[in-house]
């Protein structure tokens, strides 16, 4: 490989969940919290068969833009997390609850650098219905093994494939504790669960892995000692068998935080996550306007820099922004540790805009690649 952390410095990526087709599910985040049925337009007879057509649609787009490590896109998957902690067993995901994301162990001072909307941007309680655990959490066997090989055959060995499984200290915070009534128990038995699905993952093939933490913009100021712990378990073992892991954390999705803007307690959350076993951050930079500054929180694990603005009312960037971005960055992080990715996941936006910034995306980067003789 090119770098420890992929094929090549400077390798293309896209974080979160592709564009979905219209015809797949409901466009709001709100549907995406309640029954499958509401979310997804296809009946139950031809759901299987939509999927996988639209996560063609996924893979063909990122192919043609020419990115170096391709996802299926994600489009299986009613919620990022709960497509796995809420599949685990010891939880109950029918009977759901009124539940603070974060949980009472997490109490940001400042809430108002990211303003949470849905919708129609009416304000939302902080209390959502959330999945319960209500017995032992245990790995109840493959979650998302199939979806691997299903973008495997799909790239026919042309171009490397990458995959995303939620965090664990998303996971605890986003969970109704009935069972442990400890934060550190359960914390521990969903790493241990995460970690056997990351392992039966890199049976299958799996060489690059994304944790996706959004929540753990939060766990420094409550229980960073258990954060970095759970981390540690989730990826124990994977880079002894040539596993790299990424672990991604944001403000949130763009179509429902908005006013989003740099926040110190960003920082503390960077250099926590950059205590831990993971291999490199990825981090949302373009829509909070963060500066190279925020770099040196890292240390010196590598970088996945969101050099693409999700955000619904942004113009597309030219690829000369992102050159920008990323000359930016190199300032602060060598070539052969950073990467370059979308702030965020693009399922909210229309096909034709997500398909236009992942081309600025590529194209930004080879201007980069091209000026440090790196092509």
């Amino acid at each position: 490989m090119g770098s420890r952390l992929g094929p090549r410095p400077l390798a293309v990526h896209v974080v979160g969940s592709w564009s979905r087709p219209a015809w797949l599910s409901s466009p709001t985040m709100a549907d995406a919290l309640g029954s499958p049925d509401q979310f997804w337009r296809p009946v139950t007879e031809y759901r299987q068969q939509a999927q996988d057509d639209a996560t063609r649609l996924a893979i063909l787009d990122q192919v043609r833009a020419g990115v170096d490590l391709v996802t299926d896109g994600e489009q299986r998957r009613q919620m990022f997390d709960q497509y796995f902690y809420a599949r685990l067993r010891g939880v109950d995901e029918v009977h759901r609850v009124p539940h603070r994301w974060g949980g009472p162990r997490t109490k940001p001072r400042d809430e108002s650098w990211r303003q949470l909307t849905v919708g129609n941007g009416a304000g939302v309680s902080p209390e959502l219905p959330s999945p319960q655990v209500v017995g032992p959490i245990a790995w109840p066997g493959p979650l998302a093994v199939s979806d691997f090989d299903f973008l495997q055959r799909e790239l026919g060995g042309h171009r490397w494939g990458k995959m995303a499984i939620s965090g664990p200290v998303t996971a605890m915070n986003r969970l109704a504790d009935a069972y442990y009534h400890d934060a550190a128990a359960l914390g521990r038995a969903l790493a241990q669960a995460l970690n056997a699905e990351a392992h039966a993952l890199a049976d299958a093939g799996c060489r690059f892995l994304q944790l996706d933490e959004p929540e753990f913009r939060s766990a420094h100021l409550e229980f960073p000692d258990l954060a970095r712990d759970v981390i540690n378990e989730t990826v124990r073992g994977l880079r002894e068998r040539g596993v790299t892991t990424f672990a991604h954390m944001c403000y949130g999705y763009a179509n429902a935080v908005t006013g989003k803007r740099v926040n110190p307690e960003f920082y503390g959350a960077l250099e926590l996550l950059a205590a831990t076993d993971i291999d490199a951050i990825s981090l949302e930079y373009a829509q909070p306007g963060h500066q190279p500054d925020v770099l040196s929180a890292v240390g010196d694990k590598g970088v996945v820099l969101g050099a693409i603005n999700c955000d619904p009312a942004s113009p597309v960037e030219s690829p000369q922004e992102v050159a920008s971005r990323l000359e930016g960055a190199l300032t602060a992080v060598p070539p052969e540790r950073l990467h370059a990715s979308t702030d965020c996941g693009l399922w909210f936006l229309p096909r034709a805009v997500a398909a236009a910034k992942l081309a600025s995306l590529v194209d930004g980067t080879r201007l980069v690649r091209r000026s440090l003789n790196l092509d």
